[in-house]
């Protein structure tokens, strides 16, 4: 039996070992991210509907087709004054959509009359223990005309299981009621009153409002397809754990 000393050698020699293993299988996951309207859905009756959605400072572009462009983190990081988790810029590369397991899905909302496909991305990623994205933005046209949209970010979390936390809005570009306000009837020399015109208002211009929104922190188990809805859309999320056996299976291919 070894002696006390040389147990405590081979335990250090095994936690060294443990500690120069690469971030391998454990740690590397395929995302699959898909983002559907609802066609039937209802807009919710929220408290501020006309609230502005802002997007944020900085961050990855995910579903991006607007002119949102990301700070630079020093500027963002000199305004800001609480400390935040170190967040990571994760690199979105595209895999095949043919490869990705939500692709049947896809293919029946595409078919399905009651529902539109969005956007449907899937990319490798490492996520080890304690690993946070930086927001994951999303700023996407639902119609062709670009009145309705989906906005607002992601973000993926590793602790004892994957996280998901979204924060998306549907958004309605909406023209603005007649504000019109009427000029007072003033009498004039002939004892008649006068009605005047009413006019728009100038200062009335187009706003979106947000007809649904979802905002929730999701735990996600791998290998198991994941559902988060709003009443206008909704978002499926699958991660996939990359085994050394998959990295020799895709070198054979």
């Amino acid at each position: 039996m070894p002696s006390r000393g040389t147990r405590r050698i081979l335990i250090s020699m095994l936690l060294v070992c443990a500690t120069a293993m690469p971030a391998t299988a454990a740690e590397l996951y395929r995302v699959e991210l898909l983002l559907f309207e609802r066609l039937s859905g209802k807009p919710e009756q929220l408290p501020e509907p006309h609230a502005p959605v802002s997007l944020p400072e900085r961050g990855v572009p995910l579903w991006v087709d607007s002119p949102w462009i990301p700070e630079p983190r020093q500027a963002v990081d000199a305004d800001t004054e609480s400390e935040t988790p170190d967040e990571q810029m994760p690199d979105i590369l595209a895999l095949p959509r043919e490869e990705l397991r939500l692709n049947n899905i896809a293919r029946a909302l595409e078919n399905a009359s009651g529902y539109r496909l969005v956007a449907f991305t899937g990319w490798q990623n490492p996520f080890p223990d304690g690993y946070q994205t930086a927001p994951l933005v999303v700023d996407v046209a639902v119609d062709e005309t670009g009145e309705q949209r989906i906005r607002g970010s992601l973000q993926i979390e590793r602790r004892r299981y994957l996280h998901v936390q979204a924060s998306l809005h549907d958004t309605r570009l909406k023209e603005p009621a007649l504000d019109v306000a009427p000029i007072p009837r003033f009498p004039v020399a002939s004892q008649l009153i006068l009605p005047l015109p009413r006019y728009l208002a100038p200062e009335s211009p187009a706003f979106s409002e947000t007809a649904t929104r979802l905002t929730e922190n999701r735990r996600m188990r791998s290998e198991e397809v994941h559902y988060l809805d709003a009443p206008t859309f909704g978002l499926v999320v699958y991660f996939h754990p990359i085994t050394p056996e998959d990295e020799d299976g895709e070198d054979e291919g």
